[in-house]
């Protein structure tokens, strides 16, 4: 039992640079956010980028990024900018099951939180766990308020898929 309180208090001490900051509430809120969507209720769908969030959870470079990839997919007719989950890349959208938020800055890093989430076989795919990583900047503003720059997705070994690299080729004519 003592073990079992030891290990959660040294848990918490861990986590507690990041909830002081509010970078994990950021994360945690797009990590809810993408379990509500997940569960294939269109009445409970939860959006990522309305203009709040874009203007508020968004670091400048992915706001543009966005607004100009949207603009082309515009004016190419296109019926969605997001053919799947723009987070999780689930076209099937299984529900997620357990999540996770670790904090993988260092030192020599950029504000970086790791989100999993587990997703149970669902529509005849495995089980499989999905890793993103969130990385945070700092706006000028004098709160010093955290913004989402870019959110990754793991693909395999060694390979990641940049939300807003990809935003950034749908930009182009």
């Amino acid at each position: 039992m003592k073990m079992k309180a030891a290990c959660m208090a040294a848990s918490i001490v861990l986590a507690g640079p990041a909830l002081a900051d509010g970078r994990e509430d950021l994360v945690r809120s797009y990590v809810d956010r993408i379990v509500v969507n997940s569960l294939d209720e269109p009445d409970r769908y939860d959006p990522y980028f309305t203009e709040i969030q874009l203007l508020n959870d968004f670091s400048g470079n992915f706001v543009n990024a966005y607004t100009e990839a949207l603009k082309e997919s515009r004016k190419r007719g296109d019926a969605t900018l997001f053919e799947t989950d723009p987070m999780t890349g689930d076209a099937n959208r299984c529900p997620i099951g357990k999540t996770g938020i670790v904090d993988r800055t260092r030192s020599d890093t950029r504000n970086m939180l790791e989100a999993t989430m587990d997703l149970p076989a669902c529509d005849g795919a495995p089980a499989r766990s999905i890793r993103l990583m969130f990385f945070l900047e700092k706006d000028g503003s004098s709160s010093g308020t955290y913004r989402i720059d870019d959110v990754l997705r793991f693909v395999a070994e060694g390979k990641w898929f940049s939300l807003q690299a990809w935003l950034e080729r749908r930009a182009r004519p």
